[in-house]
């Protein structure tokens, strides 16, 4: 158990170039664009399964219940569209518009409780506490020992705090993502009793991999780590030991990893989960027919300290414990910043649970080169005047008081100023004569390069000092959509596995016959927004 530092895992940021594109999403004839919301609220109903009926495909809506769905797949002509907590909704696919994006509403179906314990069908009382243990116990009956595949969809991406970052990069909406990065994976797991990482029989194929340049993409966001200067978390650590970022994400899901270390504080999962933290049970939520206890939990004091804060939930089976969702947050002691967030969850198919999704999230910092500056100054000998450029427009309103705000010295001698004028985006600083008739032509001739200059207290339009640097809070995520599972599937012998150590955009891509099977599930832009 770690109390003084937070061990985050290693999350690998990559290095890309800077390319500023805001491209726009173009309603077609070749995908369908649609977003799930509670029929009660009209609120987004997030990650639900979107699957074609008949089939064991389908995907993952995202964070804002949005999704694609290309139209030529040619499999089924119905969608099953449920959710943990909802009414599963059956919906042709003949009904969807090509021309706008196509809201679909799914009916709530929650039991709230009076009490904080449920009689079972054996007439026992069960606490909280006593049905997590029994899911506890139950993960190796539940959750595959055979070797099985699934097809996914891959993403990584950063996401700004709050609107500074639009401000500053001069965007004209707000950023939602930046460096999105995204593909197609196949994992092959050989069982829940082996190690993920270690196993030879536990490999990725990357059949997809690309950086999607219609959103934003941001260099400065992408330089890795290096918990001092430059990108950081305050009070806590992440090593910048590198690695693969898929394999990095598979390694905070808490459940297939039960039995070795995911993350804190939920540390081994079927070990220290039950004793790091308090349980309530909240409710019966209905998945289709399935009753799930819900149960919020939250860190007890003597586990955590007083330096962190962390609470979620946990979906668990009320016939066999199966866990079917675990969402877990992690927040400073004051809960007003959010540390790390891990969303996982599980869906039953051919008696077994399989992976739906995952999805980690984590908090940093990082010191913006994005601010305002001194550009150029220029010596104008004729008219004996330095004019001083910027970055961006001055604050005219404050013009009053310039003379003291600026410094001007010639090797290390101060040099007086006369008068300042201001224009728009520069400033003209009028030389004392007297004193730079003082100098010879010589030193004049190279005035401008030995020109010493301090400016303090300017600002600009909007209120930003000179050289202050604005710190931006990001949240950099990870994330993977299962879109098909093949219980009883292993990798062949002439594929090529994705490195475990490396980069996924060092990884080969492997090809693949039903490519057209499964596709990206790239988010909808936000100037796509329902009223």
């Amino acid at each position: 158990m770690m109390l003084g530092k937070i061990n985050l895992l290693n999350l690998l940021i990559l290095p890309l170039f800077f390319v500023n594109i805001y491209g726009q999403d173009r309603l077609g004839e070749d995908e369908f664009f649609c977003r799930i919301v509670n029929k009660d609220t009209e609120g987004a109903v997030f990650y639900a399964t979107v699957k074609l009926a008949g089939t064991n495909r389908g995907l993952i809506a995202d964070d804002k219940g949005g999704f694609r769905l290309p139209v030529n797949l040619g499999v089924s002509d119905t969608l099953v569209i449920s959710a943990i907590g909802y009414k599963n909704k059956k919906l042709s696919i003949d009904t969807l518009s090509h021309s706008e994006v196509n809201l679909i509403y799914l009916e709530p179906s929650i039991e709230k409780l009076d009490e904080v314990t449920l009689v079972s069908e054996k007439n026992t009382s069960l606490t909280a506490k006593q049905i997590v243990i029994k899911a506890m116990n139950n993960i190796s009956k539940n959750y595959p020992k055979t070797p099985f595949s699934y097809m996914a969809y891959y993403r990584d991406y950063q996401q700004p705090t709050d609107s500074i970052y639009a401000m500053l990069s001069n965007q004209d909406t707000a950023v939602e993502y930046i460096n999105l990065n995204e593909g197609i994976v196949e994992v092959f797991d050989a069982g829940f009793h082996t190690d993920q990482l270690q196993d030879e029989e536990n490999q990725t194929l990357l059949y997809s991999y690309h950086p999607n340049t219609n959103f934003v993409r941001d260099s400065i966001l992408s330089i890795p780590y290096d918990n001092n200067k430059n990108k950081y978390l305050k009070n806590a650590v992440i090593p910048p030991l590198g690695g693969n970022e898929l394999n990095l994400l598979q390694l905070t899901n808490a459940i297939r990893n039960h039995d070795r270390f995911s993350f804190s504080f939920v540390d081994i999962f079927s070990k220290d989960f039950i004793e790091n933290h308090k349980f309530r049970l909240e409710g019966i939520n209905y998945l289709n027919d399935v009753s799930i206890y819900k149960i919020n939990f939250s860190t007890k004091f003597n586990s955590i300290g007083d330096s962190y804060f962390a609470e979620g939930t946990i979906f668990i089976s009320k016939k066999n414990y199966a866990i079917h969702k675990f969402d877990y947050e992690v927040y400073y002691a004051t809960k007003k910043n959010l540390l790390y967030a891990v969303a996982i969850e599980y869906a039953r198919f051919k008696k077994k649970m399989y992976l739906n999704y995952i999805t980690f999230n984590n908090r940093f910092q990082v010191n913006s080169n994005n601010y305002f500056d001194v550009e150029k100054a220029v010596y104008d000998k004729k008219e004996n005047v330095v004019i001083i450029y910027f970055n961006r427009d001055l604050n005219q309103n404050l013009v009053v008081g310039y003379r003291r705000k600026i410094r001007l010295a010639y090797k290390n001698r101060k040099i007086n100023i006369e008068k300042v004028t201001v224009s728009k985006d520069y400033l003209k600083a009028y030389l004392d004569r007297k004193q730079m008739s003082s100098y010879s032509r010589l030193e004049l001739s190279n005035f401008a390069t030995n020109l010493q200059l301090i400016i303090k207290g300017i600002k600009d339009t909007q209120g930003n000092k000179i050289r202050e640097m604005p710190k931006l809070f990001v949240n950099q995520y990870r994330e993977i959509f299962v879109q098909e599972v093949f219980p009883g599937k292993k990798i062949k012998e002439d594929a090529k596995p994705m490195n475990k150590a490396l980069p996924m955009f060092k990884s080969a891509i492997n090809i693949f016959e039903k490519a057209n099977s499964y596709w990206e599930n790239t988010p909808l832009k936000q100037e796509k927004t329902i009223n």
